[in-house]
């Protein structure tokens, strides 16, 4: 019985350790999510990928990252190669202002900015290179050449969690928390 018990343990294990990680893709912007957004609620409730593309004025294999990254925040949801808002993202869509602010606790959810805040908030403030050295370690990295992964990294962190409110960016090139306002 405790053999068994053992065994099951390592598979639960194992299955934990291989969990998929939502990771937002490296060359996806704001602006391109809000705009897939909007596309797809004007033009009704279901549009296929294709359509879409072609409405975005973008290729197919350009339009997957910024489809995946919509999915990833919850604001699209993508089946059988037909996309549809989800409530939350119908609610983003009627927004006129500040909509990546609504994003903010979707963000907090997914990497890198979950290990950007983590860190920013134990230790005060965080480098880009802190960030993706403690992202390496746990296997997540975009490209294999550490000071692209760095620079994609910054790059992710400035257009996203800096424009959403949960970082800022100080002139010495470190992300810190965001100040309350008084």
């Amino acid at each position: 019985m405790r053999m068994g018990q053992e065994m099951a343990d390592r598979k639960g294990q194992a299955a934990d350790s291989t969990k998929k990680v939502a990771l937002m893709p490296g060359n996806v912007r704001a602006g391109q999510v809000i705009s897939l957004v909007e596309v797809t609620g004007g033009l009704g409730s279901k549009i296929t990928a294709s359509r879409l593309a072609d409405e975005l004025g973008a290729d197919i294999a350009v339009l997957i990252p910024i489809l995946d990254a919509a999915e990833l925040l919850g604001l699209v949801k993508a089946e059988k190669g037909e996309v549809t808002l989800t409530e939350f993202g119908q609610k983003f869509q009627r927004t006129t202002r500040q909509k990546v602010r609504l994003l903010t606790d979707q963000l907090r959810q997914i990497e890198p900015f979950k290990t950007a805040v983590d860190l920013v908030n134990r230790r005060g403030s965080a480098s880009a290179e802190e960030v993706a050295a403690n992202l390496t370690e746990r296997g997540l990295e975009w490209y294999h050449e550490q000071e692209l992964n760095i620079d994609l990294l910054r790059t992710i962190l400035i257009h996203w969690a800096i424009y959403a409110g949960l970082l800022t960016y100080n002139k010495d090139g470190r992300f810190e928390p965001v100040k309350p306002v008084k």
